[in-house]
């Protein structure tokens, strides 16, 4: 392993790891709070512009397919020019777009600027992870990078008691869910500002010397003539071919890329749907005011804190794979069983829907606060810390980028054609459906297996050691 990323990986967290760490981590915020006000803002503007079901698919999906090709681009980007070569240019076009989106003018400008939000979004996604790894200790790596991530939350629940505060404005209130998203962005810009390149990306490209000065002020224990000798030493060879995309199917690449993309895949294909669209689904379930079902949204969301702080705690220690196989199947069954609860004929049904009482209420509600704390603790955070950590340098950001865009195309299918098809089957049986998808998320990734947890990443060397299944942590 190389000198200079030995000493980088061995480092204690100093405040500009912590200022890395939040740089990163209010771009994932900005994502949660855009990506979850749509659903929100959709209670006003379903009945101000009459959309019907389809058109509600378009706002709903078109960040999410916006985000597909920004992470695709941005990801490639990153690996060959750069870390820092898009990291201000996603958040300006992120900015832009959501400035937009207040002032749109109909559902067709609306949709535009909802992909323009989402091409800004899906560049920083795996760029952020890339760039917190690279960087963060491997015996942290974990922990900092699921507490960064869990600003994803934060960023959805705000948009919550924004959108529910906002909902007193029935004319013009949905602006203002939008706009007021933007401003963040602002204090992301000023924190990136000043931030390095990673060390790891100027070894790839023969740049020793500045890998070096960054890690330097990475570890302020490292002396002069120390950095002196860890160069002369420097044994890593620096530059290389360039590794196509191709390269992620093919081995030693393919079981991590398996890996990555499909609970991935899966856990945004339920997760979105019952993110996005919860104020509806609680509509479906007998939640009757507008106020009840965006309050009972707010607090779906703000329930990933139970799952999500002890993960943070744990998953340096516990690992990364064990978390999202009994998330997976706990989300599943505690789904399961909202369906069995909201059966047709269970209780009383009115031309408004489902009338239950309260009791009944209260075990649904119950079980989809267990849904998602399940979630929180496993696939919720895992999947993209998995994907930051499987690949070797040169493919770290794309791969990332890649299966942030394929989970996206799972959000997209979720948010676009998922409305239809729970509304074709009914809202139990749909769920029961979310269920066997999110068990099939667990068995997949037993199948393919590999932890990640407390090792150095890897700079040119392939993951072929890693590819063993592992056993359970003791």
């Amino acid at each position: 392993m190389s000198r200079i990323l030995q000493r980088m990986d061995q480092a204690r967290m100093t405040g500009l790891h912590r200022r890395l760490a939040w740089a990163a981590g209010l771009g994932i915020f900005l994502d949660g709070y855009d990506l979850v006000i749509i659903g929100v803002a959709l209670v006003q503007l379903h009945s101000l512009w009459h959309l019907a079901s389809n058109q509600i698919g378009w706002l709903g999906s078109a960040a999410l397919a916006g985000s597909f090709v920004g992470a695709l681009a941005g990801g490639r980007i990153a690996d060959r020019l750069g870390r820092k070569a898009i990291y201000l240019i996603d958040l300006a076009t992120f900015f832009v777009a959501a400035m937009l989106c207040g002032l749109s003018w109909n559902i067709a400008s609306l949709v535009i600027f909802r992909f323009l939000l989402g091409v800004g979004i899906g560049a920083d996604y795996p760029l952020s992870a890339t760039y917190m790894a690279e960087f963060i200790p491997s015996r942290k790596r974990g922990a900092v990078i699921t507490w960064a991530f869990g600003l994803w939350m934060v960023g959805a629940i705000i948009a919550g008691l924004v959108g529910y505060v906002f909902l007193y404005d029935p004319a013009n209130g949905w602006r203002w869910m939008f706009i007021l998203g933007a401003l963040p962005a602002l204090l992301v810009v000023y924190l990136r500002g000043t931030l390095p390149e990673s060390p790891r990306w100027y070894l790839r490209h023969n740049r020793p010397e500045a890998a070096a000065a960054v890690v330097a002020r990475l570890d302020p224990t490292i002396t002069p003539d120390q950095m002196e000798r860890i160069l002369a030493q420097e044994k890593t060879a620096l530059t290389q071919k360039k590794m196509p995309l191709g390269h992620l199917f093919k081995p030693p690449y393919l079981r991590a890329t398996l890996l990555v993309c499909l609970p991935w895949f899966i856990m945004d294909a339920v997760g979105y749907y019952l993110t996005v669209y919860a104020p509806l689904v609680l509509s479906h379930l007998g939640f009757r005011t507008h106020h009840s079902q965006v309050l009972g949204s707010a607090i779906l969301n703000a329930s990933f804190i139970i799952g999500y702080v002890p993960l943070a705690l744990w998953v340096d220690r516990i690992g990364r794979i064990w978390p999202q196989i009994l998330g997976f199947l706990g989300s599943g069954a505690a789904l399961l069983a909202v369906a069995l609860a909201a059966q047709p004929g269970t209780d009383a049904v009115s031309p408004a829907g489902p009338v239950f009482s309260g009791s009944l209420l209260a075990i649904i509600f119950g079980s989809m606060l267990a849904s998602q704390i399940a979630n929180s603790f496993g696939p919720g955070s895992t999947t993209y810390l998995l994907a930051a950590e499987v690949y070797p340098t040169d493919l770290r950001a794309t791969g990332h980028g890649f299966a942030t865009a394929f989970s996206r195309l799972g959000a997209v299918i979720s948010t676009f054609f998922l409305p239809a098809v729970a509304h074709h089957m009914g809202t139990p049986h749909f769920l029961m459906l979310l269920a066997v998808l999110s068990a099939f998320g667990g068995v997949l990734t037993w199948l393919f297996r590999m932890e990640t947890a407390r090792r150095p990443l890897e700079q040119e060397e392939t993951v072929a050691a890693r590819s063993a299944p592992t056993a359970k942590p003791t």
